[in-house]
């Protein structure tokens, strides 16, 4: 657990100061003043939606800092530690955002980073014994897998969580989703098998899932309908359908191949799209995250919860086929460097390092799982 939580701190590091890019040519400032008196001008929905981002990226870090400190001291003392290790954090990072031109201390930023963590670790200190329990019947190693795929899966549909209750929103959305021209196969079939791996992760973690059941948890998409700046579009709603139409006609034996190989097939299909070929090649990038933290933070979070999501899953039903974590992990990250590398020759496409390693680092946090609940210690 305490690799589990450097490594989320890492991520944490490496998101708050990307690009790495300093001015401390200030002299003068005084950090601390500037932290202590930094707060946002007002507070409307792009706020919010940071807000969010906060809460949503300090979560795990509060839930790893409890279940680290918590098997050497009591409950109280673990979530005490969780938020002062949260608190140094958050405002280690919101001082030095102060050197980066692109960037600005804010003390509401820590005040949302705190929050995240307390509720992580409230969480954690509530619903580990229940969890612990879940992931103990029948569905054995798989559990605590299911249950962090789960959770990145619900926040790819349903972020940033923040309702608009407004008809101009509502007609908007509707509108998309009637417009013919957002209908691509490519999305119908990648949705298909986005739902299916979930109806799967969603039987490890409850167990038997019931067609009734995952038309339940596709509930989620007309509550879409409703969240700042997300949408259904004609091709999720048809993918949707496709799924639970080959969840209720599969054999459940066949369910699992299927499911691995039809989220593989529309991995391919989405890093290949638009299968036109260019005759100058894109440059490569090496650096991690590039892209995903100079787009806007939203969309960019949206569809690195979906890749967290795809790629672990295709890691997960790798292992549950038995391949090793180790194995899946290399199979998954290594067919995922050749897409990009073959995107260097798609128009429109931006060829990076990224994939490959949210498949690695999904990998690892699914292993480091695993070990939780398998005895002595699983093959990796």
């Amino acid at each position: 657990m305490y690799r589990l939580l450097l490594l989320v701190i890492a991520l944490i590091v490496y998101g708050s100061l990307y690009p790495w890019h300093f001015d401390f040519d200030r002299s003068g400032v005084n950090p601390l003043w500037v932290l202590l008196h930094g707060w946002p001008e007002g507070i409307d929905r792009f706020v919010l939606r940071d807000a969010a981002i906060n809460l949503l990226l300090y979560f795990p870090l509060g839930m790893a800092a409890f279940l680290a400190a918590a098997r050497r001291h009591g409950r109280f003392v673990a979530f005490g530690a969780a938020l002062l290790i949260a608190l140094g954090l958050s405002a280690s990072m919101e001082m030095l955002q102060i050197y980066d031109p692109g960037r600005t201390c804010d003390l509401f930023d820590v005040i949302c980073d705190l929050t995240g963590a307390a509720a992580g670790a409230m969480a954690a200190l509530v619903f580990h014994p229940e969890l612990d329990s879940l992931a103990r019947r029948q569905t054995g190693r798989h559990g605590p897998a299911g249950l962090l795929l789960a959770a990145c899966w619900a926040s790819y549909q349903l972020f940033p969580f923040f309702p608009v209750l407004s008809q101009t929103k509502l007609r908007a959305s509707l509108d998309l989703l009637a417009g013919t021209t957002s209908l691509s196969a490519v999305e119908v079939w990648a949705n298909a098998a986005e739902w299916l791996a979930a109806a799967l992760v969603l039987e490890a973690v409850f167990g038997r899932m019931r067609p009734r059941w995952l038309l339940a948890a596709m509930a989620c998409l007309p509550l879409r309908l409703f969240i700042a700046e997300r949408s259904v579009t004609l091709s999720e709603a048809l993918g949707a359908a496709l799924a639970l139409l080959l969840w209720s006609l599969l054999p459940e034996r066949k369910r699992l191949p299927a499911g691995l190989l039809l989220l593989a097939a529309a991995v391919v299909l989405r890093e290949l799209s638009p299968f036109r070929l260019a005759v100058t090649p894109h440059a490569f990038s090496w650096i991690p995250f590039a892209a995903t933290f100079d787009s806007e933070r939203q969309s960019a979070t949206v569809i690195l919860l979906r890749k967290a999501f795809e790629y672990g899953a295709l890691v997960w039903l790798l292992r549950t086929q038995g391949t090793s974590y180790a194995r899946a992990a290399a199979a998954v990250a290594g067919s995922l460097a050749v897409l990009e590398a073959i995107q260097r020759y798609l128009p429109g496409r931006t060829p990076e390092s990224t994939d490959s390693v949210v498949a690695l680092l999904m990998a690892l946090v699914l292993w480091r799982l695993s070990r939780r609940v398998t005895a002595p210690h699983p093959e990796l």
